[in-house]
Order: C-alpha cells, then sequence, then structure tokens
C-alpha cells in the first residue's frame, strides 16, 4: 500500500511518516501541499495523512486537496482541535485527534480504508464509454450486450473504471472490495481481475485494455482511438495565497 503524508518534518523520528514504515506501510512523506502534488505520488497513492495544525488547513483548502486527491478517495485529517476537524472532513474522511501514537494512527487508517466501496458505490459515474455499469445490479452493459458479473467483479471493474489510467494498488482493492481483509490470497484477486478481463474484453483489440503492473496492483487505460464521453479534466488550481 502507498501512503503520503503532509507533516513539517517528514523524517523525524517520531513523524507520522515513520511510524507507518514501521508498521509496514510503503509512505513518503511531505513537508509542503507543493511538494506533493508535483510529485507522481499524487496519483499513486491509496491515503493521503494530512496533519491540519502543521499545513494550517481550513476548509477551502481541505476541498482544494480533495480534488487534487481524487474526490472519490479518501483522506485521513490529523489535528488537535476535533471540533474543527469534524468541521473540515468530508463525509467520507477520517479524522484522528492528537498527541498520534503508533497504534492509534495505524487503526485509524485502516478505519477510514475500511469504508472505501460504499463511497463508490453512492458515486454516480457509471458510464465509460460503451461500459454502462447497472446502477441497480452486477452487470454492464457493453453497447447493447450486457454482461453478467459476480459481485466482487462487479465492484472491481467499477473501481478500475474509475480509475482509468492510473495504477491501483493490490492493497487498495483488498480495502474497497474485501473490506481490507489483509489475509486474502492473491490467487483470488488474480482469478476475478482474469475473469473481468476476459468478460468485458479488456484487452488490445477492445476500447480498454487491463494490465498487471508488477509487484503493486493494475491499471485500465484506454487503447489507443477511444474516445471519452466525459470532459477532459483540468486540474483545480490552487489559491494564490495558499501555503
Amino acid at each position: 500500500m502507498k501512503l503520503v503524508t503532509l507533516e513539517n518534518d517528514p523524517d523525524n523520528p517520531w513523524s507520522m511518516t515513520t511510524m507507518l514504515r514501521h508498521a509496514g506501510y510503503h509512505c513518503r512523506g511531505y513537508g509542503s501541499p507543493h511538494a506533493l502534488i508535483d510529485s507522481p505520488w499524487v496519483l499513486e497513492a491509496d491515503l493521503a495523512i494530512v496533519d491540519s495544525d502543521a499545513m494550517k488547513l481550513d476548509k477551502r483548502l481541505v476541498l482544494y486537496l480533495a480534488e487534487i486527491f481524487w474526490p472519490d478517495r479518501r483522506m485521513l485529517l490529523v489535528g488537535s482541535d476535533e471540533r474543527r476537524l469534524s468541521q473540515m472532513i468530508r463525509e467520507k474522511d477520517g479524522l484522528l485527534v492528537k498527541p498520534v501514537s503508533a497504534r492509534a494512527l495505524v487503526a485509524s487508517v485502516k478505519s477510514t480504508l475500511s469504508g472505501t466501496w460504499d463511497g463508490y458505490a453512492t458515486t454516480t459515474a457509471t458510464q465509460f464509454g460503451r461500459y454502462a455499469f447497472e446502477t441497480r445490479g452486477r452487470g454492464v452493459l457493453v453497447g447493447e450486450t450486457r454482461v453478467p458479473l459476480t459481485q466482487k467483479e462487479y465492484q472491481l471493474a467499477l473501481i478500475l473504471f474509475r480509475n482509468l489510467a492510473r495504477p491501483v494498488s493490490r492493497v487498495y482493492l483488498a480495502g474497497a472490495v474485501w473490506r481490507h481483509n489483509e489475509r486474502i490470497n492473491a490467487r483470488t484477486m488474480t482469478a476475478h481481475i482474469s475473469a473481468i478481463r476476459s468478460k468485458l474484453q479488456l484487452r488490445d483489440d477492445g476500447d480498454f485494455v487491463l494490465t498487471p503492473i508488477y509487484n503493486y496492483g493494475y491499471r485500465l487505460d484506454p487503447v489507443s482511438g477511444y474516445q471519452s464521453l466525459s470532459q477532459p479534466h483540468t486540474s483545480p488550481r490552487m489559491p494564490a495565497e495558499a501555503f
């Protein structure tokens, strides 16, 4: 799993970055939002943990960071004022009140990620070119053909499509679909991914191609020549006076 932190001194022995690394997470720390946004990890991380006191965040800047970290993914805000934190976070985000222990931090990371699929299930983007996901069911319409999927296949496929052209880690998928069951057999997920690729024809000769990323996860990309129905994405503009 890839995590990112925003805090004053990520290299400090008592930093959140250090605690998460000691807990076995692949974590990278950043001392400013600018440094993080300029990093490729902004697209690859499964969760952003933000020290709201150190970053001097307010509601407006939290919403800006939320746009940067994909509207459909979560953040964990850490701070000394629980009331202030609860006013800043989105409904799906997590919060952790200081002082922060390693045990509390790891528990908060797990609990924040535990409801990932619930967030996906309540969002509305369900059509991607010729692929239309049924909102009440487990099928996908590919053109005029309905392709039935199992519950796990449906959830995995929808997450991959909503992260089009972005790498998605196996740990993130496990957290979203299997509720962070860290003991899930790798072969189980591989079998589900293989079924999705076959049933939805996610190959070089189709609209999308699904490829594995060694020792990380998967990535779904549009095939050359595919025209997306959605508007091109533009990064939100950072407030001039921010940070």
